[in-house]
């Protein structure tokens, strides 16, 4: 009797646990095509997504993932890239903040960067510091910020 209330039980938890494992997708790193939009944070998510942000100006973009391609038309406050592989172009940006290794970033002007991780490469045309310097922070090796001209 009690095996049996054991068998019992360990099967209806195993039914509950497939049922739940149905809903979701098998993983988060493989979804293709997430891109969230919430109030002024825009999220791209995901592995090869190849988007173009219309930007009203003051949004956060954030990417997190690899191998994507993402062009910004428009300002936008802030860029958060997370990951490997990410390719982004784009306008005029105050702060970008990259970690992860091998994100090439190319934008007209900015005032601050900051990199953590390796092989980043960040090239931007101007900036709207007084002094016509970039605020740069970086850690790890063979990262880059350089200004186009």
């Amino acid at each position: 009797m009690k095996l049996r209330t054991i068998t019992f039980g360990f099967s209806l938890l195993l039914i509950g646990s497939l049922v739940m494992a149905a809903k979701e997708p098998v993983s988060k790193a493989l979804t293709n095509d997430v891109v969230n939009q919430q109030g002024k944070v825009i999220s791209i998510e995901g592995v090869n997504n190849n988007r173009t942000i219309e930007a009203k100006g003051g949004e956060i973009v954030q990417i997190e993932g690899a191998d994507n391609k993402v062009v910004i038309r428009g300002n936008v406050s802030k860029l958060i890239i997370e990951g490997k592989g990410n390719t982004v172009t784009g306008n005029d940006i105050t702060t970008v903040t990259i970690e992860g290794a091998d994100n090439m970033v190319n934008i007209g002007s900015v005032e601050t960067v900051q990199i953590e991780g390796v092989k980043n490469h960040f090239h931007y045309k101007s900036t709207k510091n007084k002094s016509g310097q970039v605020k740069v922070s970086t850690e790890g090796a063979d990262n880059m910020v350089m200004k186009m001209k």
